[in-house]
């Protein structure tokens, strides 16, 4: 007879069966570390898996509630966390042969959230190296692939979360998010995923000490997943004084949108976007009038200036923080990183200064719209996902006709950092790929975007992918 809890089951469902006895932290653990193994022989989705420590971890729940001890909101539920965020104990790698031995010495406080609640770090996920591309392979772990089909990226950096999340491995995986890196997975592999609101998400652990365009995110397999775990992990902390924000608004993961005001922009002003893609974006925006919504096309006042200016802001990022350890490497670094590590270094400080000129401008035209609509729709990827073998450079070179020809369409939304930004699947494409849609919302808003994307999920459930 097979469990009828474990990393497959709803969140809220599989911690309350724990709490309640309908099943132990060790079967539902049992499962997962099982199907991890399984998984990771074909996908390649982790970097390090912590059968000692999740199964101690199970052991002790079980034993507290044998004694009759309360058990927190996540009892239970397996998680996995990227390898570059330190859980204690365990490797922090970036995915760099550089930190191939890095031990993180305590646990970033997103891990210590997760703790508090009873949830249990399965292990750590892969990542592209130093989190830079929006593929998921590196030189110390090699090539994550995509359960819906392995020659295809599951997108990058948060590749490996994307992909436990997916495949069942565990039913709460966090990334991080500093152009997209959550919310290009999560279109990749048919999964959700949120960068929330700057300062929702403690990021005391990353190298800079507040930089806005960096978010911790989550990915799960449904907004109910999501909107069970997040108000668990927000919150103060002296760690990272950039977390004094509003509080976080009371989540509902019911498709409750009519009357609600959505704006619709296929190609945020200066995208080249495939034809299915838009094609499901119109339908998507079909089913949300049909749930009630007023749903209007907008023709966003962007250029492309915004997306090269965020690609200078990620280059100086890259450079400050990860290209000694490249330097490090000498021959052996990755010719591709070091090209950005040198432009990077080529700016100088007035001429990056000068980008929040189109901050400016950019934030200026995106409070319009908020002005008169509630949330921003537009499509999270330019087209389904593409090949493990091809090359983030292919898709930022310059075109003759001003537009961007990139694969994703989320890097500009971390440059408006305080709107919680979301990917929510959309079914699959004509080759069987998933298709995500993207959701962004005024400053503080996750209760917004949630609801609207339990209203697309009513018409675009989760699939699982094949195997």
């Amino acid at each position: 007879m097979s469990l009828p809890f474990g990393p497959w089951s709803p969140v809220e469902e599989l911690a309350q069966a724990v709490r309640f006895g309908r099943a132990t932290a060790s079967e539902v653990v049992e499962a997962a570390l099982a199907r991890a193994v399984q998984v990771q022989q074909r996908l390649n989705c982790f970097a390090e898996i912590d059968f000692d420590g999740a199964r101690t971890a199970a052991a002790e729940l079980d034993l507290r509630r044998a004694r009759g001890e309360r058990l927190g909101a996540l009892a239970g539920v397996p998680v996995a966390i990227k390898d570059c965020t330190p859980v204690k104990g365990l490797g922090n790698r970036f995915g760099s042969v550089a930190l191939a031995h890095a031990m993180a010495q305590e646990d970033a406080v997103i891990v210590e959230r997760f703790r508090q609640c009873d949830a249990i770090i399965l292990g750590k996920t892969t990542l592209s190296e130093f989190a830079s591309s929006s593929f998921c392979d590196n030189p110390l772990h090699g090539i994550t692939r995509n359960p819906w089909n392995p020659d295809k990226t599951p997108g990058g950096s948060s590749g490996g979360s994307a992909v436990a999340v997916a495949t069942g491995c565990v039913a709460i995986a966090e990334g991080t998010d500093m152009g997209g890196s959550v919310r290009i997975p999560a279109s990749c592999t048919g999964t959700v995923g949120l960068k929330p609101a700057f300062g929702r998400l403690p990021i005391d652990d990353q190298p800079s000490f507040i930089d806005d365009i960096q978010h911790h995110g989550i990915l799960t397999r449904t907004v109910a997943d999501l909107a069970a775990a997040l108000p668990w992990l927000c919150g103060p902390t002296d760690r990272d004084p950039s977390t004094y924000v509003p509080a976080l608004p009371r989540l509902d993961a019911e498709p409750r949108i009519k009357g609600m005001r959505i704006a619709l922009s296929m190609d945020l002003g200066f995208f080249a976007v495939e034809p299915e893609i838009l094609e499901r974006c119109e339908q998507v925006a079909q089913c949300l009038v049909r749930a009630g919504a007023i749903v209007t096309p907008i023709q966003l006042a962007w250029d492309r200036s915004i997306a090269d200016g965020w690609v200078r802001h990620w280059h100086v990022y890259l450079a400050a923080f990860f290209g000694e350890y490249l330097d490090g490497l000498g021959a052996s670094a990755d010719p591709r990183l070091m090209e950005v590590v040198k432009k990077g270094r080529s700016y100088d400080a007035v001429s990056i200064k000068q980008l929040d000129i189109v901050r400016k401008r950019q934030w200026g035209v995106l409070a319009e719209v908020f002005r008169n609509h509630d949330v921003l729709i537009s499509p999270t990827m330019t087209r389904p996902a593409v090949g493990v073998e091809e090359d983030d450079a292919t898709y930022h070179v310059a075109s003759d006709d001003g537009r961007k020809h990139g694969l994703d369409m989320t890097s500009v939304f971390n440059w408006v950092p305080w709107c919680p930004a979301m990917s929510v699947p959309a079914g699959l494409s004509l080759s069987g790929l998933p298709i995500g849609v993207h959701l962004t919302a005024p400053a503080f808003r996750e209760d917004l975007a949630l609801r609207v994307a339990s209203a697309i999920e009513a018409e675009y459930p989760f699939n699982s992918p094949p195997g």
